[in-house]
């Protein structure tokens, strides 16, 4: 993935140099488990067909890099399970202050050396989409959850006419509330695109979940939910979604920890998942008896 390369994009006017230490204990305070960063950065990359496992294999390598020279940069990937082959990285920030200070940091510590990788790494992909995002507590019910222990991550991608902001707003908490109500246990946390390629409104609604059962167990409450709205509510989730909506979609990402690169906070969580044992090596064959 790594983002040094995506630096060039975040106007920064000059290298500012900060040990590497305090870097690297801010940026895993804003990826802490304990709640949604306030900044949100996502890379998705789409591999060249059939440069799945050398893609996979060159992220191992960026992560080994930047361990090696305890870069500040953190980042949980995943990869996609519906929708296009693509696999996407989330940063999360306490600020865009901290985020540029990070990539500055990053890449004046380890931009040359990385240079050969970043070349390989550009010749495998054949597109490569970067947004940065503000979190909207007012619009969210986040998973008091522990984040690292989640395996599973669905994202709605809503874009909303330009303009329409408000109408979204009070639509998304009219549903938080009443969610809240039917199953206590639904959470998730919405985004707002501040930088990338989209022309309208773009929200980004991210719903981590420990097990694809947690989503069964939603979706059966869909009709108690759709009960439990009084007509009046219907009509005016009905009259929002026809007249301020430009389009919707939902997909489901799978925490991949091979393309992870995670602070000790979460890997102590789950050091099973997070740092897996390499598969034990085939036993050797056995040699034939020799025919009398």
């Amino acid at each position: 993935m790594y983002s040094i390369r995506s630096s060039q994009a975040v106007a920064c006017a000059a290298i500012a140099l900060f040990s590497a230490v305090g870097l690297a204990a801010s940026a895993q305070q804003s990826l802490a488990p304990s709640g949604p960063s306030p900044v949100l950065v996502t890379v998705s990359e789409v591999p060249q067909p059939g440069a799945e496992a050398a893609h996979a294999a060159l992220e191992a390598q960026y992560a080994a890099a930047l361990n090696a020279d305890k870069a500040a940069q953190y980042y949980l990937g995943m990869g996609a399970l519906t929708g296009k082959q693509q696999n996407l990285f989330l940063s999360g920030y306490a600020s865009l202050e901290q985020m540029a200070d990070v990539h500055d940091h990053d890449e004046f510590l380890l931009g040359e050396k990385l240079a050969d990788l970043d070349q390989q790494h550009s010749e495998m992909l054949s597109s490569v989409n970067t947004a940065i995002w503000l979190f909207r507590p007012l619009l969210s019910n986040p998973n008091p959850a522990n984040l690292a222990q989640m395996r599973f991550m669905e994202m709605i991608h809503i874009h909303v006419k330009p303009g329409h902001g408000p109408e979204f707003a009070q639509f998304t908490e009219q549903m938080r509330d009443t969610w809240a109500k039917v199953d206590p246990d639904f959470h998730f946390s919405v985004y707002q695109q501040l930088y990338g390629n989209a022309t309208d409104d773009s929200y980004l609604v991210m719903i981590p979940v420990q097990s694809l059962a947690d989503i069964d167990h939603h979706q059966s409450l869909v009709g108690q939910y759709a009960k439990s709205l009084s007509p009046e509510a219907q009509k005016q989730m009905l009259d929002f979604e026809r007249a301020d909506y430009n389009s919707t979609e939902s997909n489901l990402f799978a925490f991949t920890p091979a393309m992870s690169r995670l602070p000790a906070s979460w890997i102590r969580n789950d050091a099973a998942f997070w740092t897996p044992a390499p598969p034990a090596p085939p036993a050797p064959a056995k040699k034939a008896a020799k025919a009398n």
